[in-house]
């Protein structure tokens, strides 16, 4: 119990000293929020400018059916992402809108579509096109024949289960309202099937640029989940070098003596000062992250508690560094100077300064992978980005998590032996 006290008593006088040094708030702070939004900014511009001039035309939609096909293929007609789809009630407005310019083509259904397609009976959908845009009028009919090509599918298996049980004679002595409901169960069973075989196809087309990397239409919010979480990596490491001079100073200036006057153990003061530095960490995972969630729509993940034990382990290894470099140190000064050093160097090597893509030298082979793997960055940045962007779990990224934790407590042994009150 006394231990605890002890610790976070030296914990909260940390944290005040802490708050009163408005300079390295801002270092861990503004400069980072800083840095990732004017990455982040052009990036999320460029995507939406790309996003709007896709193509976009206007369209005018009379649905004269009431039968289910209608409905359907009407509700398939507005999903269209490249269609800007406007529902008029009569065929006249709908073409008045075309001959004024308004709408590029009208898309007229007939009231017979679906009793046609019941009764397996020729039948067609009218697109009433502008002359003047001959570009615009074949793309929208090219869009409707994809569309009528899904409702053909429907139709020609419902045929095909009609005359399978009409010429067995299985439904011989059936209802004609059980006749419906056998052949609407076939047919939802069917359709069914291939709408999983739709999602999940047997050969599959994918998109790649030169370079052969696959395109991604999220690849804006991919890589803002790799740019927020290498600066609050970085900057959490900026901690080593506060928390050493930290340390050294109150040696210089006879504090860590007045402490050795009391009956506080040497790792209540290490783990003390680590707590508090834990705590700033923990702020500023907090800070980027929800900035980077709020302001840029950059993905979370699917588990919370990877985040949060990530989030620790990440500041268990900052602090722990930076006790140790206190205990190497000679001076504030060196200390300082070696902790600016060390925590680019690490940032630099582990893929935690985000220029582009091509710095995540985590996953990268050769020589560059072996040192990024060797810095607590390349496994923290690593596992943030698999969290952020790929939706992983605390369970695929345990071994990132792991070698962190094995770095803390490194790093946390060496300094705890190495502490002295007094040089």
């Amino acid at each position: 119990m006394d231990m605890l006290r002890f610790i976070l008593s030296v914990a909260w006088k940390e944290i005040q000293l802490i708050v009163k040094d408005r300079g390295a708030l801002a270092v861990m702070f503004l400069l980072p929020i800083l840095l990732a939004s004017l990455i982040a900014a052009p990036n999320v511009m460029f995507a939406e400018e790309q996003s709007e001039s896709a193509i976009l035309l206007n369209v005018g939609l009379v649905n004269q059916d009431a039968g289910s096909f209608g409905t359907e293929v009407a509700k398939a007609i507005q999903e269209i992402k490249q269609l800007n789809v406007e529902t008029f009630g009569s065929i006249a407005e709908a073409e008045d809108r075309v001959a004024r310019g308004q709408a590029t083509a009208a898309i007229v259904i007939p009231a017979n579509f679906s009793p046609s397609i019941d009764a397996y009976r020729p039948t067609a959908i009218e697109v009433i096109v502008d002359p003047a845009e001959p570009e615009s009028s074949g793309i929208v009919s090219g869009i409707m024949n994809q569309v009528v090509a899904e409702v053909t599918i429907w139709g020609e298996v419902q045929y095909g289960i009609r005359s399978v049980l009409e010429q067995s004679g299985a439904l011989a002595d059936a209802t004609t309202q059980e006749r419906r409901a056998i052949e609407a169960q076939n047919l939802g069973v069917i359709m069914t099937r291939l709408n999983e075989l739709r999602r999940s196809p047997l050969i599959a087309v994918v998109s790649e640029d030169l370079a052969g990397a696959e395109s991604d239409p999220n690849w804006v919010l991919k890589y803002l989940a790799y740019v927020f979480p290498a600066f609050t990596v970085m900057f959490i490491f900026f901690i080593v070098q506060i928390s050493a001079t930290s340390l050294l100073q109150e040696r210089e200036t006879g504090v860590l003596r007045r402490l050795a006057a009391a009956p506080i153990p040497h790792a209540a003061v290490i783990v003390g000062k680590m707590l508090a530095y834990m705590v700033v960490a923990c702020l500023q995972v907090v800070v980027l992250l929800g900035l980077a969630r709020a302001a840029f729509g950059v993905p979370l993940g699917q588990s919370p508690l990877a985040l949060v034990v990530l989030t620790l382990v990440t500041a268990l290894v900052a602090t722990a560094l930076g006790m140790l470099l206190g205990t190497v140190a000679k001076t504030s000064k060196q200390a300082e100077t070696l902790g600016y050093l060390l925590s680019f160097v690490m940032a630099g090597v582990g893929g935690s300064i985000p220029i582009g893509p091509t710095t995540m030298f985590f996953r990268a082979g050769g020589l560059m992978g072996i040192l990024a793997r060797l810095t607590p960055h390349g496994h923290a940045v690593d596992a943030f980005n698999r969290i952020m962007a790929e939706g992983a779990s605390l369970t695929q990224v345990l071994p990132q998590v792991g070698i962190l934790l094995a770095m803390g407590i490194v790093f946390f042994g060496i300094a705890v032996s190495r502490f002295k009150f007094q040089s």
